[in-house]
């Protein structure tokens, strides 16, 4: 225990973990929660297991000095029409920050809807200052891993007592979610949405950027070991908890709702408001914050990612609060128009996971290459087995999204 306690620390592990707790995890798995039973448990477990090997490979590329948006970058640039190229990149990276950036946004909105009755449509323009109020604080009270990792822990907690307070059966959760199967195209936009939900893009960009900041570039053979080992330890140790978090969505889901014939579910408005008559004034409380926590640490994560992607492509460093602003200026009006036409939040939040599961391939497929190239990684390049699974886990996701079409 002392060992692996000194293998542990604040870094980007807990940053990147936020992945598994953000809104578009609680759209999704509310729905199939409540839809589906714990039918798609299986997808939750098996998101979180691809998710946390991706997380490590792109933390070893910070690792060799490298930034997965640097490789892709430096390759284009010796295509013919390098800066088409580029550009066409940047522009896709950019749209899956934005698309995981409203879900976020989404998040703390409705969060600040349930908690002070505030009306939605108001909550999305009062939540454009959330990010930059949190990032000051970061920056001068705290460090950044400090504060997320305190906003993850309070959805832990929320989430450890509507556990405890919906009366969930262990044996039956461990039972299902090695029922493995996959119904209809509801399961199938399901099932695409979590996954996309979970192995965020910008969270496996973000992972390398990090690393590379936290544990330092070495020609040491032993403090590149000490390093890896580090990271692998810390990756596993918090994505687990993360992806545990990520599980008890959909349990509570299962229990507060589908147990007790309510199927569907459409909104997190309704979800809290259903709350209350079954459990309690304090359920419907613990579910307002949770929400609000999430989407206020991911929104942190989100922005900082966007931040890295446009200084990775322009080469220069950019002024943080801008870039966020930028961000939260441009989600603003659609969110607020689609909010306005009566588009349910859960619905907005299942379908944009589902467009970040399309959006995928875009990201893990050079991170694949990567960190197979030996002139690249050193002797930080993949084994043959560890290729071999990542191609496997990224068919599995594209044969998904087909379904889909």
């Amino acid at each position: 225990m002392r060992r692996l306690l000194g293998l542990l620390s604040l870094g980007p592990a807990v940053v990147v973990s936020v992945a598994y707790t953000d809104p578009g995890n609680f759209g999704t798995n509310i729905a199939a929660g409540s839809t589906y039973g714990l039918r798609l448990l299986w997808v939750v477990w098996a998101s979180g297991a691809m998710a946390i090997l991706f997380q490590y490979l792109s933390g070893k590329t910070g690792l060799a000095g490298v930034t997965l948006t640097d490789y892709v970058f430096s390759r284009l640039s010796r295509l013919p029409g390098s800066k088409v190229w580029r550009l066409l990149y940047f522009l896709s990276l950019f749209v899956m920050v934005l698309a995981t950036d409203m879900a976020e946004f989404l998040g703390i909105a409705v969060g600040v809807h349930l908690l002070f009755h505030v009306p939605l449509e108001l909550a999305v323009w009062l939540s454009v200052f959330d990010v930059l109020i949190l990032m000051f604080l970061a920056d001068r009270s705290a460090s950044l891993e400090m504060v997320i990792g305190s906003l993850v822990a309070v959805v832990a907690l929320s989430y450890l007592y509507e556990m405890r307070i919906v009366g969930v059966s262990i044996g039956e959760v461990i039972a299902s979610s090695f029922r493995v199967s996959l119904g209809g195209r509801g399961e199938v936009l399901l099932a695409s949405s979590i996954i996309g939900a979970t192995i965020m893009p910008h969270a496996v960009l973000l992972h390398s950027y990090l690393a590379r900041d936290k544990w330092g570039v070495s020609r040491d053979p032993v403090r590149v070991r000490e390093a890896l080992r580090k990271h692998a330890v810390e990756t596993v140790f918090y994505l687990l908890i993360a992806s545990m978090i990520n599980v008890s969505l959909q349990v509570v889901s299962y229990y507060a709702f589908y147990l007790h014939g309510i199927h569907g579910i459409e909104s997190l408005e309704e979800a809290y408001k259903t709350l209350t008559p079954l459990f309690g004034s304090t359920a419907a409380l613990v579910f307002g914050v949770a929400i609000l926590a999430s989407g206020l640490s991911s929104s942190m994560v989100s922005v900082i990612a966007g931040v890295s992607v446009l200084e990775s492509y322009r080469g220069r460093r950019f002024q943080e609060w801008k870039v966020r602003l930028t961000a939260r200026l441009i989600n603003m009006i659609p969110l607020y128009l689609a909010l306005r036409a009566g588009l349910s939040t859960i619905g907005i939040l299942v379908y944009s996971q589902a467009v970040l599961s399309a959006t995928l391939p875009l990201v893990l497929i050079p991170l694949i290459h990567a960190t197979m190239n030996r002139q690249v990684m050193g002797v930080l390049a993949n084994r043959r087995v560890t290729s071999i699974v990542s191609i496997v886990f990224v068919s599995m996701i594209i044969t998904i999204n087909i379904l889909l079409l």
